[in-house]
């Protein structure tokens, strides 16, 4: 065009061509054929930058990447959101690389190989530039994107530089950023892991004072790991509390790793309420859980308890076999039940003949149904007097 027309191409064309070579092209030697217009540049732009700079980063030049994001400072000028993300996700991307193994190449044999083993000494090579860029845009008032800035925290949560997140969780909160949220959960999860109690008891306050609302992941991880330290059972209940106060409803989850801790504790009345808390709310235990309850309440001497806690167990069984229309494996646990002298509350019995109706075999369930006299006279338990329903 120079030779051509006697003129030269302005910023414009230059940054069109750039961005053909470096995002549109997959070719390494295309990047290069790139960087030696880049350096024909008088004064690259933003776009100029950006552009090889996503280029030498998409075949893994990143030390060529940072010395282009180094001049970009001395030049003043700002790089794009896309060219941030890229930079700072790759680098952290190999920081995790770096953590997982070590090659090490064995030279004493006839044929010298490489094998991977895990690494033991903790590497920061490639996170102190994805830190240093993080820091340099933002005082540019420029922040990748929630994405990569969840996976910077994660990598510092990795490596134990607990000092480094809070100075990045500080920066997110001046500019109240979706993200926020996120990144908390990262750094209490990270820091259950290690069982942490102080400082996950510290990040945890700290996220609801910000009026941020933990997601259920959040509860359950500090829950359970509270349940697994010794003496900690009523921080779990705290938080516990704190989860149902925020209107967060519990799961399987977060029942079991409690009830467990309860039984740890031979605190039976707290499990035997709480397991019965957990059936209330339409979640069936698994049957570790329920046996450690059952057992704990035959200790204690309370039989009477562990036969209602059995009948609203096997009740929610059959309910949920009713709703799944698995009429044999219903009828089937509706005569265990009545043989054990137990009696489902009205709901489930008329869960069972709905069902059992719906696919014409309302007469079948009436037949067992007619049954629960003989258990009411047997002694069995009931729960209040049953309608009859047409056919």
């Amino acid at each position: 065009m120079e030779v051509s027309f006697r003129c030269k191409p302005d910023n414009f064309v230059y940054n069109n061509m750039l961005y053909v070579l470096c995002k549109k092209e997959n070719s390494e030697e295309l990047v290069d054929v790139a960087l030696s217009i880049f350096k024909r540049i008088e004064s690259p732009d933003t776009y100029s930058y950006s552009n090889v700079l996503v280029g030498v980063c998409k075949f893994g030049r990143l030390e060529s990447a940072l010395e282009i994001f180094q001049e970009m400072g001395r030049a003043g000028v700002v790089p794009t959101r896309s060219a941030v993300n890229i930079l700072i996700g790759d680098l952290c991307l190999l920081s995790s690389k770096e953590g997982a193994i070590s090659r090490i190449r064995v030279n004493n044999v006839r044929r010298p190989f490489v094998v991977l083993v895990p690494n033991v000494v903790t590497k920061t090579g490639a996170l102190e530039p994805a830190l240093a860029v993080f820091w340099a845009v933002y005082e540019k008032g420029l922040l990748p994107s929630a994405f990569v800035i969840n996976r910077l925290v994660g990598e510092l949560c990795q490596l134990g530089r607990l000092s480094e997140v809070i100075e990045v969780l500080d920066a997110l909160e001046n500019k109240r950023l979706t993200c926020l949220e996120e990144c908390y959960s990262i750094v209490i999860k990270a820091l259950c892991e290690n069982r942490l109690v102080e400082e996950v008891s510290s990040m945890f306050a700290r996220m609801l004072s910000s009026g941020l609302n933990p997601k259920l992941r959040v509860y359950n991880c500090l829950i359970s790991m509270l349940c697994k330290v010794e003496e900690r059972l009523e921080e779990a209940e705290r938080v516990f509390q704190i989860m149902k106060k925020k209107r967060c409803e519990p799961d399987n989850v977060t029942y079991t790793a409690l009830i467990h801790a309860y039984g740890r504790a031979n605190k039976w009345e707290s499990a035997h309420s709480l397991l019965t808390e957990m059936l209330g709310s339409g979640i069936s235990p698994h049957f570790d859980t329920y046996s450690l309850v059952d057992r704990l309440l035959k200790e204690n001497g309370r039989v009477d308890l562990s036969m209602k806690l059995q009948g609203k167990v096997e009740s929610q069984i059959l309910l949920k076999c009713c709703k799944l229309g698995r009429l044999e494996a219903a009828y089937q646990k509706f005569a265990e039940m009545l043989q054990k002298g137990l009696c489902p509350p009205v709901y489930v019995l008329d869960a069972f003949e709905c069902a059992f109706q719906k696919h014409g075999k309302g007469q079948i369930a009436r037949e067992l149904l007619d049954k629960i006299d003989e258990v009411q006279k047997n002694g069995g338990q009931w729960t209040g007097k049953r309608e009859q329903k047409g056919s």
